[in-house]
């Protein structure tokens, strides 16, 4: 009896002491099923924030339906979280959409065409893989063709789309949407239930992050 009443005590110790992160129900999510810890971390863009990288492609239905959910999250984004979109080119007409998003980021109009090129690929059926294509679209958002010719070819958005495409590899990314936090982690989607889940296994990673920072 006595036995069992210091296992209990001891239980009811290690339970008081454990951090409220892990009390709150988040102790559920497990290395290796929701999440995998790489053996080599990537570097940060901002190494003072907690980043959070999503992997994406305009063209992937999954990409399209996760936006809601991630535009609902950065509406109540940490203030040391950097949030990092990052678009992939190992599938079939990623890389004219991945460059136009770089082209956007160069010219400081990212946040403005982001959620619409993706409307117009899945909502409005409009084939926004080639360059005229793009061309035309980005004319809605003040930009002639010739300047979105020379930007796309240009040797800065060549060098972003390498850089992309390295990172995919870091990371060992092999579908979209896939999502990394910190350099450390890579969230294992298919394990999980739906892209809600998938937040709330990047918020105990974040919080995790804060705790070995500590």
């Amino acid at each position: 009896m006595r036995t069992l009443t210091t296992l209990l005590l001891a239980l009811t110790s290690m339970i008081a002491t454990a951090p409220a992160w892990a009390q709150e129900g988040h102790a559920r999510y497990a290395v290796d099923t929701h999440y995998r810890v790489l053996d080599e971390p990537v570097s940060v863009d901002n190494p003072d924030k907690i980043e959070v990288r999503e992997f994406f492609f305009y063209g992937c239905p999954h990409c399209y339906d996760a936006e809601p959910i991630i535009n609902d999250w950065l509406q109540d984004k940490p203030d040391d979280v950097n949030y990092v979109r990052t678009p992939v080119l190992f599938l079939k007409n990623a890389e004219p959409l991945a460059r136009a998003f770089y082209v956007a980021q160069n010219q400081g109009i990212l946040e403005e065409v982001h959620t619409p090129i993706f409307n117009e690929i899945h909502k409005h059926r409009e084939p926004l893989f080639s360059v005229p294509a793009l061309a035309n679209f980005f004319r809605n958002y003040g930009m002639k063709p010739d300047k979105f010719n020379e930007l796309y070819s240009s040797f800065g958005v060549s060098t972003k789309v390498k850089q992309a495409e390295s990172l995919a590899r870091e990371y060992g990314i092999r579908g979209v949407p896939a999502f990394t936090v910190n350099g450390q982690y890579v969230i294992l989607r298919k394990n999980l239930k739906n892209d809600q889940e998938t937040f709330k296994v990047i918020d105990y990673l974040i919080e995790k992050v804060r705790q070995e920072n500590n």
